[in-house]
């Protein structure tokens, strides 16, 4: 059930500029709760729509993963220049979970990176652990085939929490 990606010129959420999937509610989610933070990490950054809502909201390191390695070299460059200017950001080339070795413990870990079943549970196993406080996800569809939510749920089972009006799941850790 993925949307198209998109840009929203006119909406004041976060990040609503830059191509993604993020929708304006779930960039807004992401700034708040980044804001009550003192660190976090992204797995799985692309272009940066997510990350500048996290990098918005968060006032200590942001870790944001991604092995920006997309065809014709453009998610690199476009990342750079939507969020490079950010003082707290941390850039990590490279893929998840191998890259979980490279980040210190934090208190938010957002998980938007691969989707298939397996890589969601490779994530959820290196990424918890460095959780302090909350871990989340992006793309927690009812439509789901044996992939982001099918993982979570077996994962988290009944502490799962959605965020209302939104593709977004949490649990406190």
């Amino acid at each position: 059930m993925a949307l198209d990606p998109m840009t929203d010129e006119q909406s004041s959420a976060p990040g609503a500029h830059i191509w993604g999937w993020m929708n304006p509610a779930e960039l807004e989610w992401l700034r708040s709760t980044a804001a009550t933070m003192d660190s976090a990490v992204e797995v799985g950054s692309l272009r940066g729509r997510s990350a500048f809502a996290l990098l918005t909201g968060c006032p200590g390191p942001v870790y944001c993963v991604d092995p920006w390695d997309d065809a014709r070299s453009e998610s690199r460059p476009a990342f750079e220049e939507n969020c490079g200017h950010f003082p707290n950001l941390v850039m990590i080339q490279g893929y998840s979970p191998a890259a979980a070795a490279e980040v210190p413990d934090v208190d938010f870990v957002f998980i938007d990176g691969a989707h298939d079943y397996a890589s969601v549970v490779a994530d959820l196993d290196a990424w918890t652990p460095k959780a302090r406080r909350l871990i989340s996800g992006h793309d927690y569809y009812d439509t789901d085939a044996w992939s982001v939510r099918t993982a979570v749920d077996q994962r988290f089972g009944g502490r799962v929490e959605l965020v209302p009006g939104t593709a977004i799941w949490t649990v406190a850790t």
